[in-house]
C-alpha cells in the first residue's frame, strides 16, 4: 500500500465523527483562498469561491478547532505540536482589502496576502481571468468567428478556462473579435488591490507576500526564469512594503520546483519562508510549508475531514512528507 487516492478519503469522511477527525495531530493548518464575494465575478470562472456568509461560517469552524497563528508563529515553529492555523490569500484581488480584511480584523484572525506584483494597481489582468471574461461574454453574445478561432486553438467552450500562459496571445486576439478591452475592464472594475490598500493592510497587521510577478506556470519555465519570477516579485514587496517576514507562495503549485532552486533562494537571501499548495503535509525543505486549498466544490467540512484523513493515512505509511 504505497498510494492512497484522495477520493477514497472523501468517500469515508462523511461517516467519521467531526470531533474525532478534527482532533487528529496535524502540521500547522494553512488554509488558503483567493477571493470572497457576494457578487458573481465574470472574470473568475476557473475556480470556486465563497460568499461572505459561507466564509464567516468557515472561519468560525477554524476558530472552534484551532488557535489563530501569525506568520511568525509558523516560521518559528511555535505551531509545532499545537492546533493552530494561519490563513492566506492569493492573487491580490480587491476583495482582500474591501471584504476579507474587515472580517478578519473583527474576528481577530491574522493572515498573509500574497500578491502578483505585475497586477497591483490594476496594471495587467491575469490570463485566466481574461479567459473567464471571454467565456462569460460568449455565453450571452454569440460570435461564430471567435468561436471558430478558439476551437482552432483547442480552446473551445469551457476548455478556454484551462488556458495556459503561452496561449495568452490567442486570448488577446479573441478579445478583439468580441470587442472586449481588458484595459477598459481594469479601469472600470479595478479587480486588484492598489498599493495604497496594500500599505493599509500591512499597517493593520497583515503580512504582505509575493506570489510571483505575473502568475506563470513555473514548472514550464527554465530554472533561471523561475528564479527571476521569485526574485522580481520579492524585491518589489520589500521595496514597497518592507514586511517583517519576507514570504513567497508558489503560483498554482510547487510541484516541479527543484531542490536546487530552493537552495538558491535561501543562499541569496531572497525570502524567509515559502509555501506550496499540496494540502496538509510536511515538507523536506526547511522553512517551506504546504497549504490547504479550501476552494474545492462540495461540502466544506467533509472536504476538510477527508484531507486530514488523507494526511493520517499517508503518515501511517510514511508518505506524509513532500520531497522535491
Amino acid at each position: 500500500m504505497n498510494k492512497i487516492p484522495r477520493s477514497v478519503c472523501k468517500h469515508i469522511a462523511p461517516f467519521l465523527s467531526e470531533e474525532w477527525v478534527m482532533n487528529r495531530p496535524i502540521p500547522c493548518f494553512l488554509p488558503f483562498y483567493h477571493v470572497v464575494s457576494n457578487d458573481e465575478l465574470p472574470y473568475i470562472l476557473n475556480y470556486n469561491y465563497f460568499d461572505v456568509a459561507q466564509f464567516e461560517k468557515q472561519l468560525d469552524h477554524y476558530l472552534k478547532h484551532f488557535t489563530p497563528a501569525n506568520l511568525d508563529d509558523v516560521l518559528s515553529g511555535a505551531c509545532t505540536g499545537r492546533r493552530m492555523f494561519h490563513l492566506s490569500f492569493d492573487d491580490g484581488l480587491r476583495q482582500c482589502a474591501e471584504v476579507i480584511a474587515p472580517i478578519l480584523l473583527r474576528k481577530g484572525i491574522p493572515a498573509t496576502f500574497f500578491i502578483n506584483t505585475a497586477f497591483v494597481d490594476n496594471r495587467k489582468l491575469f490570463y485566466r481571468y481574461k479567459a473567464s471574461l471571454i467565456h462569460s461574454t460568449m455565453q450571452v453574445k454569440s460570435n461564430p468567428k471567435a468561436e471558430r478561432f478558439l476551437e482552432s486553438a483547442s480552446l473551445g467552450g469551457r476548455q478556454i478556462l484551462s488556458v495556459t500562459a503561452s496561449q495568452e496571445n490567442v486570448l488577446d486576439e479573441a478579445a478583439g473579435m468580441l470587442e472586449i478591452s481588458f484595459d477598459e475592464f481594469l479601469t472600470q472594475n479595478e479587480p486588484y488591490v492598489t498599493l495604497v490598500q496594500l500599505k493599509k493592510l500591512a499597517s493593520d497587521g497583515f503580512t504582505i507576500g509575493a506570489h510571483s510577478h505575473s502568475h506563470p506556470e513555473l514548472w514550464k519555465l527554465h530554472e533561471e526564469e523561475q528564479f527571476a519570477e521569485v526574485k522580481t516579485s520579492m524585491e518589489w514587496v520589500v521595496q514597497q512594503i518592507n514586511p517583517g517576514i519576507r514570504a513567497f507562495s508558489f503560483p498554482y503549485t510547487d510541484s516541479g520546483i527543484s531542490l536546487s532552486l530552493f537552495q538558491r533562494i535561501k543562499r541569496e537571501g531572497i525570502c524567509d519562508v515559502t509555501f506550496g499548495t499540496a494540502g496538509i503535509k510536511f515538507d523536506e525543505v526547511e522553512n517551506h510549508f504546504q497549504r490547504y486549498p479550501v476552494e474545492y466544490t462540495g461540502d466544506f467540512i467533509n472536504n476538510l475531514k477527508a484531507e486530514i484523513l488523507y494526511f493520517e493515512l499517508r503518515k501511517w505509511i510514511g508518505k506524509a512528507t513532500v520531497t522535491h
